[in-house]
């Protein structure tokens, strides 16, 4: 329990940190009078339009007796060239059977994230997830809240981001996802 309120702090100050991150390259031009010994020197701070995105990510797995599917549709806040803050929202429904054991998953909830860019094709995220899940394990039924936070590396080419993250806060007996790592697929429009 400490480990998710120390995670969830930090994640909390990475995302105030994105939303208060400036773009604070300035470009100085100088000019220096031989006759006397005064300077002028003009500042100007570079253009960036920063600019909302929207995209997410779908997933649909068919296997085996099971079913997996995934929707979390998101909006980014581009802060600056490399920096990007945004949020989503997430449905994740699975559902297996056989002769042994029986399953089925609905969680429904919403994330807060943020990513640096620290050049043009490598990306580094946070997001934290928030999800009530509804669960059904051989007949026995279970509602409860699971929180994950996701830290991860993507490569970057044009609108699309693909890779790989970790939760850190994963547990087997709860999380709606199988392993604590899991691939990265995003769209950026």
């Amino acid at each position: 329990m400490q480990l998710k309120k120390i995670s969830s702090f930090i994640l909390f100050i990475f995302t105030i940190t994105c939303l208060q991150a400036q773009n604070t390259g300035y470009t100085y031009q100088g000019t220096q009078n031989t006759d006397s010994t005064r300077i002028t020197v003009q500042t100007s701070k570079p253009t960036y339009n920063r600019y909302w995105s929207f995209g997410g990510n779908v997933g649909l797995s068919f296997w085996n007796g099971g079913t997996d599917i995934l929707l979390a549709p998101k909006a980014y806040y581009h802060l600056t060239p490399q920096l990007i803050a945004g949020a989503g929202l997430i449905y994740n429904y699975s559902d297996y059977s056989s002769s042994f054991y029986d399953y089925k998953y609905n969680s429904f909830g919403g994330s807060i994230l943020g990513a640096y860019r620290p050049i043009r094709y490598l990306q580094l995220s946070a997001e934290l997830q928030t999800v009530k899940t509804n669960r059904t394990r051989n007949n026995i039924k279970d509602d409860y809240w699971n929180e994950s936070l996701f830290l991860g590396a993507s490569f970057v080419a044009g609108n699309v981001a693909f890779g790989i993250q970790y939760d850190a806060l994963y547990d087997a007996g709860e999380s709606p996802y199988s392993s604590a790592w899991t691939p990265i697929i995003s769209f950026y429009f």
